[in-house]
């Protein structure tokens, strides 16, 4: 059961969103290091988290890092070995992933995000956009289409070889799963993904 509810909100996990919501956030975990904010998004009664963790890395590693999408299995929970690939490739920073997530007793899912990296800002700050593009490709009967996501990555510079690492998101992972089930992991699963993080830088 603990592996389905894991399961259930690494879905919110690859479905990365950041709307903006009313509700103001609630620190839920604050341990080894991360940091775990939700709130509930608007009209809606998915949570939304954030992320949080300082890592000992230059923030153009940190890119490097995160395009990697090789990576992806070792540190999303869930993601099926092999699954991982780019359907379209726009340029080095704008391309579009594919992925399988698995889980016992529910149908395996497919997410398609369009992810964007832009340069840094005036301070140094990366901004990465994750948006859901669920009608890249058709679908099929064999899994189930994420049919909502959205969110970021913001790599923030700290000087001394140090960034800030955040990560805001929130999605629905379809096929009729209710939305207090695909919660019940909204701090546990955010925790999972930082700690592979770090332990592969």
């Amino acid at each position: 059961m603990k592996n389905l509810l894991f399961f259930l909100f690494s879905l919110s996990v690859l479905s990365f969103s950041y709307a903006s919501a009313e509700e103001p956030w609630k620190l839920e975990k604050d341990k080894d290091g991360i940091k775990i904010w939700n709130r509930k998004t608007p009209n809606s009664s998915l949570k939304e988290y954030k992320a949080s963790i300082i890592l000992n890395i230059t923030p153009e590693k940190l890119v490097s890092f995160l395009k990697n999408i090789s990576q992806y299995e070792k540190w999303m929970y869930k993601v099926d070995a092999g699954s991982v690939k780019v359907l379209k490739k726009i340029n080095d920073n704008d391309f579009y992933t594919y992925m399988i997530i698995s889980a016992p007793l529910i149908k395996s899912r497919e997410t398609i995000t369009h992810m964007t990296f832009y340069p840094p800002d005036s301070k140094g700050v990366i901004m990465i956009n994750l948006d859901g593009a669920p009608d890249l490709i058709p679908k099929t009967d064999k899994y189930v289409r994420i049919p909502k996501s959205k969110g970021y990555f913001k790599i923030v510079p700290l000087g001394n070889g140090k960034v800030e690492l955040i990560h805001q998101a929130y999605g629905s992972p379809g096929g009729g799963i209710p939305d207090v089930l695909a919660n019940l992991s909204s701090v546990d699963c955010p925790f999972y993904m930082f700690t592979k993080i770090k332990s592969l830088l």
